[in-house]
Parts: structure tokens; C-alpha cells; sequence
């Protein structure tokens, strides 16, 4: 992931409409300075814009409030759910730093943030668990000693697993009874949906991976592809359990909300058979506290 470093004096000019990409996203609002770097993604995604040289009347600099706003979505929260107290609080907090450095490399690029925007944007309750998931799954892959290359990798397909879900009727992430029969294979293709936006993005394949594959399961009974055991990257073993960790004790998922206890006793059932056994091991290590 390239870091954006932006200067006046490096302004090409000014985008005179709003771009969106394949997928309907809107990437660039109409005045946005065109920088050396934006203008270079943008013709290596083969996508068409206009620009001129002249600031437009729309390219007035950012209300103090949406900044904060927006410093605020590319920031770890201060305060995490409860449930965070049960863990290890060096390990999170490690965790939550290395989480505030990729974010704010994530500010920088307008593709990877305006994806961070519009699942806010979306429906925030997503984008809270998609922070959960990415502070366990950081904390797993250390005690896994990943290198760092690899930590970045889990540290961003964490961030987005669920991206595709920002593809999906409202409608369907709502219903936290449960999704209705018929609506089960539209909930589902958000798995494919993500890993294809990340994938147009040019993250790396241990990234969308990650968006594709975080609910198969070892006994191969997940989805979309039913993969077994080795099939499944290791990454993404990491994110499922960080993520099941986190539906099973959040409300916004299921009315009957687990106890980070009773949670880890149910992963810990299924070890071996939906869950990576030394991915769950790691994962139990980070609620010893000692």
C-alpha cells in the first residue's frame, strides 16, 4: 500500500465531476486537487476523468467538523466494548497502535479510505466490528510471529472483510434475528463482492483472500466455495475466529449475546472441526492476562 504524500505544489489540477468506479463508488467528488499519485491510480484503473487547471467554485477546504469526523474514522475508538477487558491488555493495546499506524496510511490513499467512508457511512454498526476483528486478528498473528510484511496484510484483509457488505440491500444487514431463507444467498455473495472490490483496488492476494473466505470452515461446511483445512489461507483462519469471537458477544449481530466465556467455549467446541486448532490455542493465550 502506497502512502500518498500530498503538496500545493504538487496539484495537477482540479477533477471538474464526480468519479466513481465499476462498482458505483464514488472516488473522487467533483473539485478534488488531482495529485501526481491520484492522477496515476486512476489511469492504471483505466478510469475516465476531466480536470482543470483553475480550483473550482466546490473546492473550498473541508468544514473543521467533518475533519474531525473523518480523523475520528481512521483512528482506533479511545473506549473499545467491554468485552475487551477480558483480554490481555498489552497484547490489544500493541494491537490498537499498529491498528492507528495503517489507518492513518489508509487516510492517505483516496481508494482504501473511501472504502473505510462508505462502511461508516453504510452502516456503522460493520465498521465497529470490522475494528474488533482487525485488533484480534493483529493480536493473533503476533503471537503467531508474523513477519511484517505479513502482519500488514492480515492487519488491512482484516479491516475489510466484510467490505462487500457495503454492496448489499440494507435491508438484509439490518435483520440481526437472522437472515431470512431467501435472502441468505444475497447475504452471502458479500464475501465474493469483497474480495472483487479489494481485488480492483490492487490489494495483494493475501488481502482479498481474506474478504472471500472468512466464513469457510476447516470441516469444509462454509461458504462460498466450501474449502477444507489446508485449503484455507492462514490469514484468513486468523480472521474467522477474530470474527466469530465477535458476533457471538455483539448485539448488533444476535439478540442472544454470548459472554466473551461462553464464546470462547463454543469456539473452542468447534477447534479442529469449523476452526484452525493453533489459530484457536493463540487465540485462548490472549486472555491470559498474566
Amino acid at each position: 500500500m502506497d502512502v500518498e504524500k500530498h503538496s500545493n505544489e504538487h496539484i495537477l489540477g482540479y477533477v471538474t465531476h464526480n468519479v466513481f468506479d465499476k462498482f458505483g463508488r464514488l472516488l473522487l467528488a467533483e473539485g478534488t486537487p488531482l495529485y501526481p499519485q491520484v492522477v496515476q491510480k486512476l489511469e492504471e484503473r483505466r478510469i475516465v476523468f476531466r480536470i482543470s487547471v483553475e480550483p473550482l467554485g466546490n473546492s473550498a477546504a473541508m468544514p473543521d467538523s467533518l475533519q474531525t469526523e473523518n480523523s475520528k474514522l481512521f483512528s482506533v475508538p479511545q473506549k473499545l466494548d467491554k468485552k475487551f477487558e477480558r483480554l490481555n491488555g498489552e497484547s490489544i493495546s500493541i494491537a490498537a497502535k499498529y491498528m492507528n499506524w495503517i489507518l492513518r496510511q489508509i487516510q492517505e490513499d483516496i481508494f482504501l479510505s473511501n472504502n473505510i467512508k462508505i462502511l461508516a457511512q453504510s452502516h456503522k454498526a460493520n465498521y465497529s466490528h470490522s475494528i474488533n476483528v482487525a485488533l484480534i486478528a493483529v493480536a493473533i498473528a503476533r503471537k503467531l510471529k508474523y513477519d511484517k510484511s505479513s502482519l500488514h496484510e492480515i492487519a488491512l484483509g482484516s479491516l475489510y472483510h466484510d467490505i462487500g457488505k457495503i454492496l448489499l440491500p440494507k435491508s438484509v444487514l439490518d435483520d440481526i434475528t437472522g437472515v431470512r431463507d431467501e435472502q441468505t444467498l444475497i447475504y452471502q455473495q458479500h464475501t465474493v463482492l469483497g474480495s472483487d472490490l479489494l481485488a480492483a483496488d490492487k490489494l495483494p492476494a493475501n488481502v482479498y483472500l481474506i474478504a472471500r473466505q472468512h466464513h469457510e470452515k476447516c470441516s469444509g461446511n462454509g461458504y462460498p466455495n466450501r474449502l477444507k483445512e489446508n485449503e484455507i489461507h492462514l490469514n484468513v483462519a486468523i480472521v474467522t475466529v477474530a470474527d466469530v469471537f465477535d458476533r457471538l458477544t455483539s448485539s448488533i449481530f444476535k439478540r442472544d449475546v454470548l459472554s466473551p466465556d461462553e464464546a470462547i467455549n463454543q469456539i473452542l467446541l468447534a477447534k479442529g472441526i469449523d476452526y484452525h486448532p493453533q489459530v484457536v490455542d493463540m487465540f485462548v493465550e490472549l486472555f491470559n492476562k498474566e
